[in-house]
């Protein structure tokens, strides 16, 4: 078994370096937080390696308009959403703990910022390994420090620590957790959500002050990025104890 905890910034390969570059050339709008571009990254990233026409279970997914720029059906495979909420118009309505698929369904299995809404996600998570094919491949995020947001209710966060050992005695290998954002990361998301609730309540009431909060926001991220992405920061002991949240993709022997 091969288990272990990366920072996103410290992963070598020139492709993930140059969709990291890709972040930085984000909108910088105050509309979209870092936490949401991490998480657009990662499956962009990790999907894009699965074989076309694979199997794929989009796992509390819904039909379009998606929060996040990331598209699952842009890449050729075959998927199905589920989602407890009929109102998301998934393809099948289930609870997550108890999927109505058959054993070894899914060639892979997506769970992108579900775990922090339900109350136990280790149920989950052992649905998703009986429901996976051999060979196949669970992508999830989970935040971690990111405000809480119902939806309808959020339950938790763990840590890297958490899912690591649990991942482990499910029965998944070859772990891969990467921090999606460090210190400074968390600090810029924190400033954006305090201005959009300003905006929200009116305290943001010209658009003057509106154009100027969006400036220190789109400055603040591109900063916040390019100082994490120096390595001797990114392995700073205190800085890497921060982190807006983890994408993890762990395999079914």
């Amino acid at each position: 078994m091969k288990t272990e905890t990366v920072s996103a910034y410290a992963l070598p390969s020139p492709h993930v370096i140059s969709k990291r570059a890709a972040i930085l050339q984000s909108d910088g709008s105050m509309n979209r937080s870092l936490r949401r571009e991490f998480v657009d990254e990662f499956f962009s990233r990790h999907v894009a390696v699965i074989s076309k026409g694979s199997t794929v279970l989009d796992l509390g997914g819904h039909r379009p308009p998606r929060r996040g720029r990331f598209d699952i059906d842009r890449y050729g495979l075959s998927v199905r959403s589920a989602n407890i909420s009929v109102s998301r118009r998934p393809d099948v309505q289930t609870d997550a703990s108890r999927l109505p698929f058959l054993t070894e369904s899914f060639d892979a299995i997506i769970c992108s910022e579900l775990l922090e809404h339900v109350p136990e996600p280790l149920p989950v998570l052992r649905e998703v390994h009986r429901t996976l094919r051999p060979h196949g491949v669970l992508l999830m995020s989970v935040p971690f420090l990111f405000h809480i947001h119902a939806d309808p209710h959020d339950y938790g966060r763990y840590t890297d620590q958490y899912w690591k050992e649990n991942l482990d005695r499910i029965g998944f290998r070859d772990v891969v957790i990467e921090k999606q954002g460090l210190f400074w990361s968390v600090i810029v998301d924190m400033m954006r959500g305090w201005l959009c609730e300003c905006r929200r309540t009116g305290r943001l009431h010209s658009a003057l002050s509106d154009r100027v909060a969006t400036m220190v926001i789109r400055r603040a991220k591109k900063w916040a990025l390019e100082r994490e992405q120096l390595i001797p920061v990114a392995s700073e002991q205190y800085v890497s104890r921060y982190t807006t949240g983890f994408g993890i993709r762990a395999v079914k022997p």
